[in-house]
């Protein structure tokens, strides 16, 4: 009888073996150990969201021994968190030069292609991959994603289409197609509501599910399944993310008592004359900020840049080479004019693959929280801030799947909360910076459209140009959920959407009342 053998672990690769010296930020001294404990510590670092340090981390073992596959990895994806997608896109670049077939790196390639608004090069390093792997889940879904950006919606449906029928658990693909169908058959309905019951498909796949189906039952005017599929996918979201709302909350409070006016009144720098200035929009999702964008970089003089982390990026620059070590807004009292300076200059330089036009766009959505920072940071920004009826923006927020940084949207008073800490902001700078912002309101955007397109083009100092009423032809590609809805004339069809489902959103509703922010 042969003996049986005992199963053998995982060898460790060669190159992990050999010892490597590293030293983290903000401590003295380094460390000698195994490559392969390095590699664990970092992949433990970017489990708990420490992106920045992955980073440095990665590159310093990848100086001593490049051939490390599993560090290659870590970079791509903190990078990606970090949103350095210029970065990522050398770090791809290099490695794949000497591993051109790797699949991991060419989609990373492909999502820094897609990030930095390089749609035609994502395309081509998709094609790469599925030459090599034809049902690659991944690149199928991207190619989705990227053609729905550069609104290619019939290429966009074919490419999820795909993606569900190689993967019928797929739930990027359904959430991703549900916003391209116009309409949906009852097989296919049943088909989804099938798939929920499998014991196979992860709590993540069953959220995104939950929502796609809701917007299935929206073409039938179902609104009893719509609301209860919304409400059972966010309820499930809500359990799958690390949130602190309390903590979120304390962090809006403080806001006004680190950024106070005797703060925003320092004398800012000399400055050298700039290429390109930003446009910030800010508010809460679901606002109205891409419409803006969409509506400003119509100009001739604008170029969009849509979702930016370069602000939070510069501050972390700053903050490190000070050895600051506070959370924001803490951090405020301790930077000098110098610093605000260095925080716009370093800002300015990661932003300026966007600066070929007079001003570029920044529509980083929790710049709300950081008018005060741009203020003294950007002194020559423009900063438009968007609001919107509180039941119309929040029902927007709670029947959308977002990706996990909007981690209030999934429960009704947390997301009333929100608002109210939002509104208290908006009312705050209106007191301290009035003149540096434009205060815009949804529905005044919507019923008094060319006036507001108008005032909003004066405040920037751009001469009028007639395609921005026109927003819906611009041919940019867009990556937020929005990007469908951007593309159709303006119209008043989302304004009181959400009292179809009065009842069902009472919790938000009193709460609201309870907060003020409805009389």
């Amino acid at each position: 009888m042969a003996s049986k053998k005992a199963p053998s672990k995982t060898p460790v690769d060669k190159h992990e073996r050999k010892d490597v010296t590293i030293s983290l930020p903000g401590r003295p001294g380094s460390n000698k150990m195994p490559a392969h404990q390095a590699l664990n510590f970092a992949a433990q670092l970017a489990k708990d969201g420490k992106s920045p340090v992955v980073i440095i981390l990665s590159r310093q073992l990848l100086e001593q021994i490049p051939q490390l596959t599993r560090a290659w990895y870590l970079l791509f994806n903190a990078l990606t968190e970090a949103g350095d997608y210029a970065g990522l896109l050398a770090a791809t670049n290099q490695y794949l030069s000497s591993k051109p077939r790797d699949i991991a790196a060419l989609l990373s390639q492909a999502t820094a292609q897609r990030l930095l608004g390089q749609h035609d090069n994502a395309l081509h390093s998709i094609e790469k991959v599925l030459r090599l792997a034809p049902a690659n889940i991944n690149a199928v879904n991207q190619q989705g994603v990227t053609l729905k950006e550069i609104g290619k919606m019939p290429e966009a449906l074919e490419s999820f289409n795909r993606c569900i029928r190689l993967s019928p658990l797929d739930g990027y693909a359904y959430w991703n197609r549900s916003d391209l169908l116009k309409d949906i058959d009852a097989d296919e309905l049943a088909k989804m509501e099938s798939i929920l019951s499998k014991p196979s498909l992860s709590a993540h796949n069953r959220a995104r599910i939950h929502f796609a189906l809701a917007r299935g039952y929206e073409f039938y005017g179902d609104t009893q399944k719509q609301f209860s599929h919304i409400e059972q996918g966010a309820k499930l979201k809500r359990t799958l993310l690390q949130y602190d709302h309390a903590e979120e909350m304390q962090q809006i409070r403080e806001i006004p008592k680190h950024f106070s006016a005797e703060v925003l009144q320092q004398a800012p720098l000399p400055r050298d004359a700039e290429t390109s200035n930003p446009i910030f929009i800010c508010g809460l999702p679901r606002s109205g900020t891409t419409l803006v964008e969409q509506i400003i970089s119509s100009h001739s003089m604008v170029t969009a840049g849509d979702e930016l982390v370069a602000l939070t990026r510069a501050s972390y620059a700053v903050l490190q080479q000070k050895r600051i070590d506070k959370p924001f807004p803490l951090w405020a009292n301790d930077l000098n004019p110098a610093d605000w300076k260095a925080i716009g200059d370093k800002y300015q330089l990661l932003t300026s693959e966007l600066h070929t036009t007079k001003y570029f766009t920044d529509k980083y959505l929790q710049n709300y929280k950081a008018l005060g920072l741009i203020h003294l940071a950007r002194p020559e920004a423009k900063i438009i801030f968007c609001r919107r009826n509180p039941m119309d923006n929040l029902w927007g927020c709670y029947r959308q799947y977002f990706a996990d940084g909007l981690r209030f949207t999934y429960d009704q008073e947390e997301l009333a909360d929100t608002y109210h800490g939002a509104a208290e902001l908006y009312r705050y700078w209106q007191t301290v910076i009035p003149n540096k912002v434009f205060f815009l309101e949804y529905e005044t955007l919507i019923n008094d459209y060319e006036s507001t397109v108008k005032a909003l083009l004066a405040f920037l100092d751009l001469p009028w140009e007639e395609s921005c009423l026109h927003f819906y032809n611009n041919p940019r590609a867009v990556r937020t959920t929005s990007a469908t809805q951007v593309r159709s004339p303006i119209n008043n069809s989302r304004i009181d959407q959400w009292k179809k489902f009065e009842q069902q959103l009472q919790p938000m509703y009193q709460r609201l009342i309870e907060l003020g922010e409805i009389e």
